[in-house]
């Protein structure tokens, strides 16, 4: 299949928003008419994401912990 062959059709959709304020063609007044509620996520979907950071951060809040909790029992059999 040919490059030529193909037709290309715009379907209207947003990729990257380039109405940022301190550009020099940023307008205020202009809102998006593409965004539906289909971009807020449901309350279930919040915590669930909450819930998602907590886990991913979870082992490096474990290991400093630990780290801490040896550095204390290192310090406290050396200077004690």
């Amino acid at each position: 299949m040919n490059r030529k062959d193909k037709e290309w059709e715009d379907d209207g959709r947003t990729i990257a928003e380039m109405n940022v304020d301190g550009m020099p063609w940023y307008n205020p007044n202009i809102t998006d008419k593409n965004k539906t509620d289909k971009d807020n996520p449901t309350r279930a979907e919040r915590k669930a994401m909450i819930k998602a950071g907590f886990l991913a951060t979870l082992p490096f809040f474990l290991a400093t912990v630990c780290a801490f909790v040896a550095l204390m029992l290192l310090m406290t059999l050396w200077l004690g």
